[in-house]
């Protein structure tokens, strides 16, 4: 059995702490305000790998002088973890979608869009922010956050709200803390995205990764590319490495034109991750990425007019997410049994028995609790009791389900954008029937569901397996992540405010500022033409739903299918596969040669150049966006979507 390691000490809990208000601030200027580089929108964030990568230099300058006083690895691997959850609320996925809203509608409301007739008297005061003497300074800039008026007006919104959202990441916490032992222990999931981490917080230096030929291979050529490239974006002259091209616009006749937008671009990083992932999932997301093309052109070539949302992704997505909901809960059926019986069970036969039952019962009391509350606060917001269940209920389902993706087969993006709960309940109950004050709340609830690019479950769970790989308490770790949670939260939002307020969003935030007009116009449709049941969209969720459940049939039949259901939901998920898809071939290609022809040996000794390929992209990509950011001009950006 693993000895357990002091990874949660003192030191480890304040440099943390430290930390992540930096981490924010970082996300928030590259996401928000330059839009370069989206830190958060991967599974492996860039900032957190850049700013662990820096920790172990100086850890193996420390240990060459003060080897007493360097840091181990599982006070550096809780470090880690504490910036994921710190940064995950920070990204355009989470917090930065929340304040963007909040004064956004009242701040932008019109005679001609008819926005305060028809759904401000459904949005209470605490709610959201409504002086429009605040809210100049916030959208226009030249201004300070820290003046009293305006901390005053933020004061309430932002108090209720943080405690949502802490209370929310608890809620999922807990839910980790119930599946952690199935997923980790019993199934022995591989988790592929933390094996960077790990291999570079080994020793404390990381010396047998950095002594690799191969590393130091893969690091100097993607280091050296995102050199020039970052050279090439301020001096021409300088040559452009970049794979990049598009193909879509070779296709200028029909039925073909109808494939569209269709970029060709290969990342060195996203390769290297890919690498690491189970081949048929890589095979199955760049070969659905290619039948949702061939859709497009099949739907061109029948003309099917009467359906003029034909191939339906969002919802084909939708039902291949609520697909895998299912898998997942089917699959940890026995244990979520067994969970059930130890918290049941107040009196234990020996002392692990009785550990294990107070554990599960006080993670499902703060489930429990912690969902309660969430229905509470949004039924104080107008929201019907029932419909607050369903969303969370829905909203947990597919949180878990990208964990278990994550923890499975750790995909480099899982963005599921456009088909998260409020799309599944407008869709299934129409917007006439769930009525004014429920699309009010839910618009206001997009920051939970609109993308789980950024969420921070995934990586919670992550954190317990790199607990018992390096033997740290969970416990003690769980304390450390929720202190994380509380310290990002308020460091997010004082990055927000302090950025808004100085650069102004209107003029200054370049980023995903859109995402408030895409929400608050979604709901001015649905108030302006309220509908009933959506029985077409319905129907693609019904075809989505069984065509996953129907892969994975397959798979437990035979061995040899090639087509995993992950890869179908991911390939029409969100926006950023199309950047991403022809890296996956790449990856795929790559692996499947080496595989064919030099075995299991020849993969293992290839990783630590992707590896490499990873970190050299990650280091020199995060130094020209850190450069950008601290002398205030556009940089390289080395992943754009």
């Amino acid at each position: 059995m693993q000895q357990k390691s002091p990874g949660v000490t003192l030191r480890a809990l304040i440099i943390g702490c430290i930390l992540i208000p930096p981490n924010c601030y970082w996300v928030v200027q590259s996401e928000a305000v330059w839009g370069t580089t989206y830190l958060t929108i991967v599974s492996l964030f860039f900032n957190v790998t850049f700013t662990l990568l820096v920790l172990v230099g100086l850890n193996a300058l420390t240990k060459q002088f003060n080897p007493k006083g360097a840091l181990k690895q599982g006070e550096l691997l809780t470090i880690y973890v504490m910036l994921c959850l710190g940064s995950s609320v920070a990204g355009n996925n989470f917090l930065e979608n929340l304040v963007l809203s909040l004064g956004h509608a009242f701040w932008f409301a019109t005679p001609e869009n008819e926005w305060s007739e028809l759904f401000f008297r459904f949005v209470p005061d605490w709610l959201a922010v409504k002086d429009k003497i605040a809210l100049q300074g916030f959208h226009e800039g030249q201004s300070s956050i820290y003046t009293i008026k305006h901390i005053v007006v933020w004061l309430k919104p932002l108090a209720f709200w943080a405690c949502f959202s802490i209370v929310l990441i608890f809620t999922l916490l807990c839910v980790n803390i119930l599946i952690r032992k199935a997923w980790a222990e019993e199934e022995k999931l591989s988790y592929p995205i933390i094996q960077l981490p790990l291999e570079l917080t080994r020793n404390g230096t990381g010396s047998v990764l950095f002594s690799n030929r191969l590393f130091l291979l893969g690091f100097s050529l993607t280091a050296m590319i995102t050199l020039l490239n970052g050279l090439h974006f301020h001096y021409p002259v300088v040559p452009d490495l970049r794979v990049r091209t598009e193909i879509g616009q070779v296709f200028t006749d029909k039925p073909f034109s109808a494939i569209g937008w269709m970029p060709v671009i290969v990342y060195p990083w996203i390769v290297g991750l890919v690498f690491f992932i189970p081949l048929d999932l890589s095979f199955s997301v760049w070969f659905f990425y290619l039948f949702a093309k061939a859709q497009r052109v099949m739907a061109s070539v029948v003309g099917w007019r009467s359906l003029p949302g034909f191939p339906y992704f969002n919802q084909q997505t939708t039902g291949g997410w609520l697909g895998l909901c299912l898998i997942a809960l089917w699959l940890t059926r026995g244990h979520l049994k067994h969970v059930v019986v130890q918290a049941l069970r107040f009196r234990a036969i020996t002392e692990p028995v009785q550990m294990e039952s107070r554990n599960y019962r006080m993670a499902l009391i703060g489930f429990f609790s912690g969902l309660s509350f969430l229905v509470v606060f949004c039924v104080a917001g107008g929201m019907s009791f029932w419909i607050a269940i369903t969303f969370f209920v829905l909203l947990v389902g597919l949180e878990t389900t990208t964990t278990r993706i994550r923890a499975e087969l750790g995909p480099p993006q899982t963005e599921l954008a456009w088909v998260g709960p409020d799309t599944i309940l407008v869709t299934a109950l129409g917007s006439r029937r769930l009525g004014g004050k429920n699309l009010t709340m839910l618009t206001y609830l997009y920051f939970t569901d609109r993308a789980l690019a950024s969420h921070p479950m995934p990586h919670q769970l992550e954190g317990f397996k790199i607990a018992e790989r390096v033997g740290i308490r969970p416990k003690r770790l769980a304390i450390a992540m929720m202190i994380a949670v509380t310290v990002g939260v308020f460091s997010a939002l004082w990055a927000l405010l302090h950025s808004a307020y100085k650069t102004g969003v209107t003029s200054g935030f370049t980023g995903y500022v859109g995402i408030p007009w895409e929400s608050f116009r979604r709901l001015a449709g649905w108030m302006h033409y309220p509908g009933e049941t959506n029985s077409a969209e319905l129907a693609f969720i019904g075809i989505g739903l069984t065509f996953s459940l129907a892969m994975m049939l397959l798979r437990f039949q035979f061995l040899w299918w090639p087509l995993h259901p992950v890869g179908y939901a991911l390939s029409t998920s969100g926006w950023v596969i199309n950047y991403i898809w022809f890296s996956f071939w790449v990856s795929w290609l790559i692996k499947w040669i080496i595989l064919k022809h030099g075995h299991f040996k020849a993969y293992r000794n290839a990783t630590p150049f992707f590896f490499g390929l990873i970190v050299g992209e990650y280091a020199i990509g995060c130094f020209w966006n850190l450069l950008g950011i601290t002398f205030g001009f556009h940089t390289y950006g080395f992943f754009e979507s």
